[in-house]
């Protein structure tokens, strides 16, 4: 007689052996100091920008707080920046982070 096993999906074996309540711990201290990126349709946009510290069609190099984030691609261009929320648009070919201060290690 063949025995039979249960399939489980992905979410189960990712699951197994992890303490549920490991799931409900708070994040580690600089999880809500990291730059937040959204891509739609064509265009980033940027929440925490503090300033665009340097800005041409084919590089923009923008603080983000404790960190500094560099777009590099063709035809960039701010679409709007209102606040601390940035918009961009144009071909980005690579995004670049960097902690503001080198040398940090992983604490603030």
């Amino acid at each position: 007689m063949m025995k039979r096993y249960r399939l489980r999906s992905v979410s189960q074996k990712k699951a197994a052996g992890v303490p549920i309540k490991s799931l409900f711990e708070q994040p580690e201290d600089d999880f809500y100091r990291l730059p937040e990126l959204q891509i739609r349709g064509g265009c980033i946009l940027t929440d925490g920008c503090r300033r665009v510290l340097d800005f041409s069609p084919e590089k923009l190099c923008l603080d983000m707080g404790h960190f500094v984030i560099t777009f590099y691609g063709a035809q960039l261009r701010i679409e709007s920046l209102s606040g601390r929320r940035l918009s961009v648009a144009g071909k980005v070919y690579r995004i670049e982070f960097a902690r503001k201060w080198e040398g940090q290690n992983g604490s603030a």
